[in-house]
């Protein structure tokens, strides 16, 4: 209706005649109000609404909501010769006997170095370019195991087994933590821990097993110990990558 105001005031324009026709429309008052259009007919279209179901990731429980336009978002380091942690961790679980059967495999090896963020779609690319520009200076370094430590998430809905980083890489990954943390200050995002604790996690159980656990590794611990300064060899880390929901982004080292 007010796309034809328009052509009547315009054909009402005494400096043009253009629009000039036998049967012309007939002139509104602006004071009329336009009848509220009759909408019971036309169907509404619920909003869509995600449910977290555990069952389908082995009773795992997101740490936060899943909403649409959020993008999950968390910075790492992948161990590269995945077959020997591979190997080490299904040794490990086999001396676990009394909670074997609690505790799964990790799916990938890697060392975090943020805390799983959430990011808007929009923001995704500033925020990766803004990392880029800062490991542009990073020098590639060596990643090296020393121990292993049991833990528990935030939330202490699950309990890891996991291999501690050494002293001489902790220094490297602090470096790389203070520039992260810069840019997740910069996009008023939280920052990692404190006192981060740098390790790959080997294997995962549901709930705080955390007690039980260190209790029965004190009688592995030390051959385990051994082993992994033996067999868990140092590898170069000349990569960082970001994962953002279903988009991966890496990025060279010096």
């Amino acid at each position: 209706m007010s796309g034809l105001l328009y052509i009547c005031d315009y054909g009402n324009n005494s400096d043009s005649d253009e629009f000039e026709v036998d049967n012309k429309l007939p002139e509104l008052k602006r004071s009329e109000k336009l009848p509220v259009p009759n909408l019971s007919h036309i169907p509404a279209v619920p909003v869509e609404q995600y449910k977290d179901n555990p069952d389908l990731h082995n009773g795992r429980v997101r740490s936060f909501p899943h909403v649409r336009g959020n993008w999950a978002t968390f910075v790492y380091i992948k161990y590269q010769d995945e077959d020997s942690l591979l190997n080490f961790a299904t040794k490990l679980q086999s001396l676990l006997l009394e909670v074997k059967d609690l505790f799964n495999l990790c799916d990938d090896f890697h060392l975090s170095l943020s805390k799983t963020v959430v990011l808007n779609y929009h923001t995704i690319v500033p925020f990766t370019q803004s990392l880029k520009e800062v490991f542009c200076d990073i020098e590639r370094f060596y990643l090296g195991f020393d121990n292993i430590q049991v833990l528990c998430n935030d939330e202490k809905t699950r309990t890891f087994i996991v291999l501690k980083a050494d002293y001489f890489s902790v220094k490297s990954l602090t470096s790389l933590v203070k520039k992260i943390d810069a840019v997740l200050g910069d996009f008023k995002s939280e920052k990692f821990y404190q006192d981060p604790s740098f390790h790959i996690s080997l294997l995962w159980a549901n709930g705080d097993h955390k007690e039980k656990l260190e209790t029965l590794l004190d009688n592995v611990k030390e051959v385990n110990r051994a082993e992994v300064v033996k067999k868990i060899k140092s590898v170069l880390v000349d990569k960082v990558y970001c994962k953002s929901g279903n988009k991966f982004y890496q990025y060279s080292l010096e």
